[in-house]
Parts: structure tokens; sequence; C-alpha cells
């Protein structure tokens, strides 16, 4: 299966060429079907133009198609020219035309002001035209003139941050390194590679027999690995609409290909991962129970049984279950890793670096398995092995953010503040909206002296995000703070009697705030809903002088600790709100809170438990809708950790929450540089990132007591006024933000989000 690249520009189309190289991507270019039309960039955003490209080609020619736009977005003139970057010098303008356009708009500017970034958003669509986006951005400056003879458009002019040289200066392999498109194409590239699969899988499965739940290791997703032996029509049509998650449309094809073919346990098993991705768990287990009935020696059967059991936080029958996959077919590493996963959230932590020191003998390149064995050296204190780990992951994927955080902690920990600092800054490069990353980055920073950069490192963490056109919305907030007792059903009183009945729950209450974002979603729009929940006990901890020193992140466990007292319950729910009437919505929304509120009272007494919530709006359902019109609302995001999903964990990632915790004053101890707004931003962010509303809005508070015009701190204060609910207090401060820098985006988009009405209940 080739894949079309929707360009007639030859330096893009070689450019990308060279950067999938070795992939197994082929690409056929939009020069091979000169009849077809070019496409009118006539979109306010990157999103727009790069989803409409796409979109237009793989709806007329009905393949596959990927196509990006870039902006460049210049500080001094407020973020233009933007994503009329091509066309800045007027309609017919030549590179030299725009070029000269940026440095007559510029002239007198001088410094930091100068700071510019590229930035490149690459749209795949599918041949119906349901499209994927992944964004690149590259960090740098204007030069005062143009420098260099190679690329093209503002390369001789764009000063590659740190390189003191334009992209024009630099070779086609090094500006492939490090490139807007580059980055963006690093994410896309999972993406192509499981179009490519599928195309292979589809072509085989028309003369390979069924092969009863063997699968070969190492494959992205279970679905992937049953369906490459699969010649069933309805299960192949599934498998695309699970790939594309729609997961809703996927069992409706699973149950017909159960119903033609009641004996077959692959059958049953695809079924039961699309109600498992539907958040209806109990019936996902009997499809995998029923394929067991059907084949008692199908590892995969019993793996997914296990997963679905983890999933519902039943730890011992889900190690159970994955045990008698092992049994069945040891020598696969993703079974020995779940294995092991499972033994760690028990406490049987020698158990589990057995199992992870064998998936990593078994399948050694195999970048998660060197992750997930780094951690649990991490947990034991193993700070060196760790690092070996970490790297050794980084070797075989070095976009793996996750690796990179836990790199650079190990580092700090070591003392190692400059190999730490290079690791934060190229996690924060990878994933730009990571704000574990961001804050790791920026205390470095400030250690260091570096205090205007470190603002800007802090500044680009606090986002409510537009997203553009047809791209979908991501909303994650994250909730701490004990065992605090939640409401339910959208203000129909509590099942945990927080709540005397009939009256609605605090503004404040975490799923009074995730029931007012689920409210926002218009009626015609789908959406998938992941929350997850972390049950995290409450250790004691070693006494630290001066929580900025390293000696600060040496905290020890309580001696004596039992091992189950020290182990992490880890429960995740997914969601699918189908597009549908007023009254529909209601009623899925209520019965989302209340199993979430069913599952926080499951936690342990003496546990912290918190809630991350994710939610991704879905391809528009409503096809009767005027396709430009709907289109062009604007979707956003706000998320701590926008980092997506490296490695196709099913285990939950929580370990980010410890890299935070770390740098973190205990209860009640003094902050060292009390007088400093900056300190106190910091600290802001890390309970912001924790989820902690009220702490980081104390936190900013003592900052603007400082600093009363602190940019950062007001975006900061806005995002914990949204966190605990109080969102007229982050209107505020976002036109207070607006009145001290017009310029500001962060404050700008984050009005925007804010001022978009909630519907209100009938």
């Amino acid at each position: 299966m080739r894949i079309l690249l929707a360009t007639r520009n030859r330096h893009k189309a070689r450019e990308l060429a060279a950067m999938t190289a070795g992939s197994g991507v082929a690409f056929a270019l939009l020069d091979e079907f000169p009849a077809f039309p070019e496409t009118v960039e006539d979109l306010p955003t990157v999103e727009g133009n790069a989803s409409k490209k796409a979109r237009e080609a793989a709806l007329r020619l009905k393949m596959w198609t990927l196509a990006d736009d870039t902006g460049l977005e210049v500080e001094a003139l407020g973020g233009a020219p933007g994503v009329r970057a091509a066309r800045f010098a007027g309609p017919g303008c030549t590179y030299a035309d725009n070029n000269a356009k940026l440095l007559a708009s510029l002239r007198g500017v001088e410094g930091p002001r100068r700071k510019a970034v590229f930035r490149t958003v690459m749209a795949l669509s599918d041949p119906e035209g349901r499209v994927t986006l992944e964004e690149g951005r590259l960090p740098g400056s204007i030069a005062s003139g143009p420098r260099g003879s190679a690329g093209f458009g503002y390369d001789p002019l764009f000063l590659v941050e740190d390189t003191g040289r334009t992209l024009a200066e630099l070779s086609d392999e090094e500006k492939n390194r490090v490139s807007h498109r580059r980055r963006a194409m690093e994410r896309m590239l999972p993406h192509l590679a499981r179009v490519a699969a599928l195309g292979l899988a589809l072509l085989c499965s028309w003369t390979a027999p069924a092969a009863a739940g063997r699968t070969e290791p190492g494959q992205e997703t279970i679905w992937d690995q049953i369906m490459a032996t699969q010649a069933n029509r309805g299960m192949r049509a599934g498998t695309r609409h699970m790939d594309a998650q729609q997961y809703d449309l996927a069992e409706a094809e699973f149950a017909k290909a159960v119903h033609s073919s009641p004996n077959d346990a692959n059958a049953h098993m695809l079924l039961g991962a699309a109600y498992y991705w539907r958040g209806k768990v109990d019936m996902a287990l009997g499809e995998f129970r029923k394929a067991i009935e059907l084949d008692d020696r199908n590892a995969q059967a019993w793996m997914l049984l296990g997963i679905a059991m983890a999933w519902k936080g039943e730890a011992l029958p889900a190690y159970e279950a994955f045990r008698k996959a092992g049994e069945l077919d040891g020598a696969r590493a993703d079974i020995q890793m779940n294995m092991g996963s499972i033994l760690e959230t028990m406490g049987r932590n020698q158990e589990a670096l057995g199992h992870f020191r064998k998936a990593v003998n078994l399948e050694p390149t195999h970048p998660l398995y060197h992750f997930q064995l780094g951690m649990l050296y991490r947990r034991l204190g193993r700070d060196g092995d760790a690092i070996e780990c970490m790297k050794d992951a980084l070797k075989l994927y070095p976009q793996y953010e996750d690796a990179l955080l836990e790199l650079g902690a190990a580092e700090e920990r070591l003392g190692q503040d400059k190999a730490a600092s290079h690791s934060f800054r190229k996690a924060v490069s990878l994933k730009s909206k990571d704000a574990v990353a961001r804050f790791r980055l920026g205390r470095l920073l400030l250690r260091a002296g570096q205090r205007a950069e470190a603002r800007s490192v802090f500044s680009d963490a606090f986002h409510l995000t537009p997203e553009g056109e047809g791209g979908g919305l991501q909303l994650s907030v994250a909730y701490t703070g004990g065992k605090k007792k939640l409401a339910a059903g959208g203000g129909g009183g509590s099942p945990s009697g927080s709540q005397p009945p009939g009256e609605p729950p605090p503004a404040d209450d975490p799923l009074s705030v995730f029931a007012r974002n689920l409210e926002r979603i218009p009626l015609e729009q789908g959406a998938v809903m992941n929350v997850d929940v972390a049950m995290v006990p409450k250790p004691k901890l070693t006494k630290a002088d001066d929580i900025e020193s390293r000696a600060s992140l040496k905290r020890a466990l309580e001696k004596g600790m039992k091992p189950e007292r020290s182990s992490m319950k880890l429960v995740r729910r997914e969601y699918d709100l189908p597009a549908g009437p007023e009254s529909a919505r209601q009623a899925q929304i209520k019965k989302i809170l209340n199993d979430l509120s069913d599952v926080v009272k499951s936690a342990p007494p003496d546990s912290d438990v918190r809630l991350g919530m994710n939610l991704t709006y879905k391809r528009l359902t409503d096809a009767g809708a005027r396709r430009g019109a709907a289109e062009s609302a604007a979707k956003v995001s706000f998320q701590p950790r926008e980092v997506g999903n490296d490695m196709g964990l099913w285990v939950i990632g929580t370990g980010w929450m410890t890299l935070v915790e770390e740098m973190l004053p205990e209860a009640g101890a003094e902050l060292p540089r009390s007088d400093d707004s900056d300190w106190w931003v910091a600290l802001g962010l890390g309970y912001a990132t924790l989820g902690d509303g009220q702490r980081a809005m104390t936190a900013f508070e003592h900052a603007l007591r400082h600093d009363a015009r602190h940019e950062v701190a007001l975006l900061g204060r806005g995002v914990a006024a949204v966190m605990t609910g109080d969102e007229a207090r982050a209107l505020a401060d976002y036109r207070r933000v607006l009145q001290l820098n017009p310029a500001n985006r962060a404050a700008a988009e984050g009005l925007k989000w804010l001022l978009r009405p909630v519907r209100r209940k009938q």
C-alpha cells in the first residue's frame, strides 16, 4: 500500500522521503495525478489547511493521504506571518519576496523580540476523510539578513536555537535531524507504519489460514496481531474502525462476525476488544472467557483476559491469567512484561524484576521493555542501573520522551545537572506541552541563574489551546488531595454521602469539573474519554533541610514498610460518548460520573486518589452537517501532560507523578526562597501538574504578592482557577495578562475557550 503525499513541492517531497527512508513506508506523489486540482488553502490555521489538503485528495483519489502545512510565528509580529507564511508578500510571491517583507517588518526590532517558531502540522487522512493530526515545532529567531544557500522558504533567515546558524547554513542531513517537519514526521511515522502494515496484513489475509490465537511478538496492538491472519470481511472492517477509534462501529462489525461464526475464538476476542475500549469491561471479560472456552490453549485470549482484569483493579486474578498465558507461550516478551507489571503493582518487586529482565532478553530491540526495567530500578533506588536502561531505550527509540524524563531525573539525583538539563531540554522539544518536563527543566534553569529562560519555559506550560479544524479536542485535568468525597450524576446528590440529596456538588469537586467539560461537547460531536485513577499510598518521607538541594531528591520510604503498603493501585476507564440528543448525553454523563465515584470509593483509606481525564473528540458524526461550518469550530486542550502514548502501553503511566513530587516541599515546610516570585511560580506549576489546584493557587498568589505584573504567575493562577472551578477568576486573570501583553497567546486562547458556552440541562 502506497500513501499519497499531497504536495507538488519537490523540496518538501525530497525532505519527507529522506525522513522515512528505511521505515517501510512508500509514497505516491501528487504529480502522478495531474488532473487533481490544487487545494485552496483558505482556512485560518495550519491544522485546518493540512487537514483540508489531506482530506480532499483522500476522498477524490480514494487513497490514504499525507499532507502538511507550516506556519512561521514571530513574537514581535504577534504570531505573524503564521498560516500565511507562504503568501506573506501577496499572491504569486517568491521566497525572496517573503523574506524581504519579513525583514522590513522587523526593522528596528532587536534581541529577544526577534524570537520565532516554525510550526508544522501533518495530517493523515483515510480514504473516507477521517484525519489524524501531529505537530512539530522548531524554536529560533529571525536573523538580521539572509545567510546560507541551502534549503528554501524562510530557511536563510531562521536562526536555529543554540546553533548560531540558519536553516540554510545546515546540510540537508543536519536540517532533517532538527527541523519542524522532521519533528512532526517523527510523531506521524507510527501512524504511517500502521497503515502500511494494515495494507500488508489485508493482502496476506486472502491466502493465509487462521491460526487460532497464535501471534508474533512485538506487534503494536492486540487486534493488529490477531487480524494478520484473518480473512473475515466484517472483522477486517471492524479492525479499521478500531484503528480509527470508532469503537461503536467496530463493535457492530465484530458482533456480526460472532453471529456468523460463533465458534471462532478470534471473533470473540475482537468483539471483547471493542467492548473493552468502549468501557464495557464486564462484557469484554465475557467474550474473552468465551474465546478461552473455545480454545483453552489460546495464549492471546488469556492475556486479554488479564488486561481486562487489571483494568478493573483485580490484580491477583489478572496475574493468574497472565501466568497461564506465559505457560502456553513463555517466549512472548509482551506476556512477560504484563506479568512483571502486575507483580510490581502488588509490591512483589523482585519477581517483577525477573520478568522484566526476561522480556528484555526475549526481545532486546523493543524500547518499552528496557524502559519498564529501568523504571523498576528507579523505584528500587538503583539510579545508575536506571540510567543505563533509559539510554538503551533511547538508542532504540530516540523520541521516547518518558525515557528522557526518567533519564534526566536520575542524572539530577546523581548530581549530573548538565546532563539532566540536556535530557529535559530534549524532552521539551519532543513534547512541548508536557508540564512535567518544563517543571524539571525550569527549576534547573532557576538554580543556574538563567531566570529569563526559566520564565519562558514555565510560560508555555499553561495553555488552554484551540486545536484547529476537525482535529478533535483533548482535555486533561488532574486532581489529587487524599480520598476526597466526590459527587456524581452532575448535581443529583453524591453516593459517597458528601452532599445532601438534591443539592449540587461544590464547584471545585473533581467530578463536577469533569461534568462541566463534558457538557461543553457539542451534541452532534462524538468523543472518547479516558480517565486514569491512581491510588497512591502516603509514605513517610525523610526530612530535607533544603528543598532545592539535590539531597532533597533522596527521600526514602519509612523503614520497615510492608511491600504491599508501598504499592500503587492503578485503574483506567475509557468511555465512548456518541453523538446524540441532549437526554442521551446527560444519561451517559451521569453514568460515567457514578462509575468514577464508585472507583474512587474503592480506594484504600490511607491513599491519595488522583484522577486524570483525557477527552478526545472523534470525527464529526453528523453526516448532514455542512462540512466547512462544522469543522471551523474551535477545539481546545488543557493538558498538563499532553504527551500522547509513545509505546502503546496498556499500563497506566503514572511514574511521572514521582518526578514532580520529589521536587516539592513536605507539608508545612517553608520555601527557602520565599521572597522570589519565580520560585513560587515553579512551585505552583508543580502542584498544578499534579492536579492540586488549591496549593497551586496559593503558590501563584505568593508569586503575585512579590510581582503583581508577573505574566506567568497570572497564567498559572488562571489554570489553578479553572481546576478549582472558579472560571470567573480565570477570566479576570487572562484579561489582566492581555492588558500587560496583548500578544500573549496562551491568555488569548484560554479566554476564547472559557467564553465558550456550556449547555444547560433542560
